[in-house]
C-alpha cells in the first residue's frame, strides 16, 4: 500500500481538509461494513472473512490517509507563514515607498504588464484604477516570492536592483500615460 508521505507528496496531492473528508467518509464505510457483517443476512465463513480482510485494508487506508493529511496540514501552515512573511517583507520593502507616479508606473508595467495596457484605455477612474493597481502589484509580489525557495529579503533585493536597472526605459515607454496620471492628480488637488 502507498505510503502516507508519498501520498501527500503527490502531484495531485489534495488539501488538509479534502484528506480528512476521506477518511471520514472511509470511517463511515468501515462501520456500514461492520453492520452489514452483524446484520440479518447470515454470511457463510468466505464471505464473512471477505468483509473482515476489507475493513482492515479500509482501516489501514485511513491511517495512511490520516497521516498524509497531518502532513498536508503541516505544509499548508508553512506555507501560510511564509506567504504572510512575504507580504510583510514587501511591505517594508522599498517596493511599498514608491510615491512617484513614474516610478509606481513604470514598477506596474513590471510586474503586471497587461494592467499598463488597460490602465490606458481607462477614463472614468483612471486615479482609483492606479492606486488600485499599485497595491495590487504589492501583493503579486509577496505571493511570486514566497513560493520560491531563496531567502525573502534576498529575493526582493534582487528585484529591486533589477527594477531600478530598468525604471528608467520603463518611464521612457509609458510616458503618455505617466503624463495623463500626473494631470489627473494636478486637477483632483485643485478641487475642493
Amino acid at each position: 500500500m502507498i505510503k502516507a508521505e508519498d501520498l501527500y507528496k503527490g502531484l495531485f496531492s489534495k488539501s488538509s481538509n479534502q484528506r480528512k473528508t476521506q477518511v471520514t467518509t472511509i470511517k463511515r464505510l468501515i462501520g456500514g461494513l461492520q453492520s452489514f457483517r452483524t446484520g440479518e443476512i447470515e454470511l457463510d465463513c468466505k464471505e464473512d472473512k471477505t468483509i473482515a480482510d476489507a475493513i482492515v485494508i479500509l482501516e489501514q487506508a485511513t491511517q495512511i490517509l490520516q497521516k498524509a493529511a497531518k502532513h498536508k496540514h503541516a505544509d499548508e501552515q508553512r506555507q501560510l507563514k511564509r506567504l504572510e512573511d512575504a507580504h510583510k517583507a514587501v511591505n517594508s520593502s522599498p517596493f511599498a515607498t514608491i510615491n512617484s507616479v513614474a516610478d509606481r508606473i513604470a514598477f506596474i508595467s513590471k510586474v503586471q504588464p497587461h494592467t499598463v495596457a488597460w490602465l490606458r484605455d481607462e477614463s472614468k477612474n483612471l486615479l482609483f484604477s492606479y492606486e488600485r493597481s499599485y497595491k495590487d502589484c504589492l501583493t503579486d509580489i509577496g505571493d511570486n516570492i514566497a513560493y520560491r525557495p531563496e531567502p525573502l529579503n534576498e529575493q526582493l533585493e534582487k528585484a529591486w536592483y533589477k527594477f531600478q536597472d530598468q525604471l528608467p526605459s520603463l518611464k521612457q515607454q509609458h510616458a503618455a500615460l505617466i503624463l495623463r496620471l500626473q494631470e489627473l492628480q494636478a486637477q483632483a488637488a485643485v478641487k475642493p
